[in-house]
């Protein structure tokens, strides 16, 4: 097999560079996409923070939600919410997890829990 020169060299990166913004851009599908699964030989997952009753309700402050909302989004209760925010109890389990998520990407998580508002019928 002959070395490539230069010149041919330059070439195939430019179109390959060329290729992998169309794809980028969604104007052309990318030849083969590889997926692999993530085991604990790929990742660390740290702990979850702890959350105190001001944390708790910055996270809800942040999502512009009532408590209501909020306990609706974490399926969990008002009633539960509101003692977190009181510092009376402190999240634990799945809640911290998902408050963390909350914390970071405020807007982009609930847009995952909206479901349209009927529209009025009309005549």
């Amino acid at each position: 097999m002959r070395r490539r020169t230069s010149k041919e060299l330059e070439t195939l990166l430019l179109a390959s560079a060329r290729e992998a913004v169309a794809i980028a851009r969604g104007e052309l599908k990318p030849a083969r996409i590889v997926t692999r699964s993530l085991t604990a030989r790929d990742v660390d997952v740290s702990p979850p923070p702890s959350y105190n009753a001001k944390r708790v309700q910055d996270v809800r402050d942040q999502m512009r939600v009532s408590q209501t909302v909020f306990a609706s989004v974490l399926n969990v209760s008002p009633s539960l919410v509101r003692a977190w925010e009181q510092g009376v109890r402190t999240p634990s389990g799945p809640a911290t997890r998902l408050l963390q998520v909350l914390e970071r990407r405020p807007e982009k998580t609930l847009r995952v829990f909206e479901r349209p508002k009927r529209q009025p019928i009309t005549k």
